[in-house]
């Protein structure tokens, strides 16, 4: 998982363990559960932990690292404990600089991860996740944290879950997941926290064409919660999804598209506090300081496509491309596109992987504080260029990126910026 990745879904997940514990209900097939989690499934979740000899202490902490640290910690070997459980398990180590400039902010930072996942597959209908993250930083780490300061170093559970699959066609995830807009591409960074997906999938028996519905439910991190929340205004997030695809294998190209319609909803005046900085336009909130609060909505459609083209068993590219329409802001600021271009080149054990992407994304498409900070692209154009280079055997990685980000509109609270991400990533298989 390359740098704009990980580290957003890991400084989200901090925020989210903060919310009241009055609040561990969760949409499930858009209804908002209003009781505890099922006792029957905390009994099958205790009894995996049993089986698996983990134990993991819960974290009290705020934000989900910024997109892209380093890649999940998805096991790459398995092997049967028995006839009926796979056990999947793997670490992954990263250590990423990053540099943050602007007039008012500069930001170095040295991060360094250290991932352990563990996936158990029961039978051939019950999967079972978990997921800890070690973040240990150094320089002005805390800017990535929160807004008032905190350690730089912290252990916390970046996604804990279970996924049953009913029949062929069908999966259902529950728990501490990933989430995002648009699943092919998106504007917004993606974000870790409670939450329930639903996937219904269709295809030929060569699988050269695929038809997916995605419905995804989650309650947005809310940041630091001081006083109980009335749970009819609990914050949240609503997407559904229309996926296609389409695999030519006489030209060897894959053609993807998805359209997703979402909802963003009762979001705190924590968040509003920091939309100017973040890049939402005057005219979305109200109020000063601890009162500000939206006075626009979230919601509208999101569209991704993806062409990828095998030139050579060593040679792929992708081009992709988004755009984004918030109906419920003002039209002078409720559309974003973005595009990127990717070179994947193959020889012998090592694997280089160019892109450039360019983007101009107006101010009110999304909430720009549910983005991290260098991924906070609300009210800028600019473009980003990237390159990775991966040795398979040695299962090591290296990453670097340049982001020039312009503001589009001008603002007292915002100015052009640059970004620099330089990084190295190893992996270990566990079992």
């Amino acid at each position: 998982m390359k740098v704009d990745r990980v580290i957003s879904r890991k400084i989200r997940i901090i925020s989210n363990k903060l919310i009241n514990k009055k609040l561990s209900c969760f949409f499930l097939n858009g209804i908002l559960l209003k009781e505890k989690i099922n006792k029957s499934l905390s009994k099958i979740i205790l009894s995996i932990f049993v089986s698996l000899s983990v134990s993991a202490q819960n974290s009290t902490s705020t934000l989900t690292p910024s997109s892209g640290a380093g890649s999940s910690a998805t096991s790459t070997s398995s092997v049967l404990s028995d006839t009926t459980v796979k056990n999947t398990g793997a670490v992954t180590i990263t250590t990423l600089g990053r540099n943050v400039q602007d007039q008012s902010l500069n930001s170095v930072v040295g991060w360094s991860f250290a991932e352990f996942g563990i996936k158990s597959k029961f039978n051939e209908w019950f999967t079972f996740d978990f997921n800890l993250v070690g973040i240990f930083g150094e320089g002005a780490g805390q800017n990535y944290l929160s807004d008032e300061g905190a350690s730089a170093n912290t252990i916390i559970i970046d996604s804990i879950g279970v996924a049953l699959k009913p029949i062929k066609q069908l999966e259902l995830k529950a728990g501490v997941i990933r989430y995002k807009i648009n699943p092919l591409l998106s504007t917004m960074s993606a974000n870790t926290s409670l939450g329930s997906e639903q996937t219904l999938e269709f295809s030929n028996d060569s699988e050269t064409m695929k038809l997916s519905f995605i419905g995804n439910e989650a309650m947005p991190s809310t940041g630091i919660t001081k006083t109980s929340v009335d749970k009819e205004n609990t914050p949240f997030f609503l997407a559904g999804t229309v996926k296609g695809e389409l695999n030519s294998k006489i030209i060897n190209t894959k053609l993807k598209g998805a359209v997703t319609q979402f909802k963003m909803g009762n979001l705190p005046r924590s968040q509003a506090k920091g939309a100017l900085t973040g890049g939402n336009s005057r005219s979305s909130v109200t109020g000063l300081g601890d009162q500000m609060e939206y006075v626009i909505g979230f919601a509208g459609y999101e569209t991704a496509g993806v062409i990828e083209t095998d030139w050579t068993p060593n040679l792929t590219t992708s081009i992709k491309g988004v755009k984004i329409i918030n109906n419920s802001a003002f039209e002078e600021s409720n559309e974003g596109t973005r595009g990127i271009f990717e070179i994947k080149w193959k020889r012998g054990n090592v694997t280089l992987t160019p892109s450039w992407s360019v983007f101009n994304i107006q101010a009110d498409t999304t909430p720009a504080p549910y983005s991290i900070l260098p991924n906070r692209l609300n009210n800028r154009e600019g473009q980003k260029i990237s390159l990775s280079v991966d040795f398979e055997k040695q299962k090591l990685g290296f990453f670097g990126d340049y982001t020039k980000a312009d503001v589009i509109v001008g603002s007292p609270y915002l100015t052009d910026r640059e970004i620099f991400n330089l990084g190295v990533e190893v992996k270990y298989d566990l079992f």
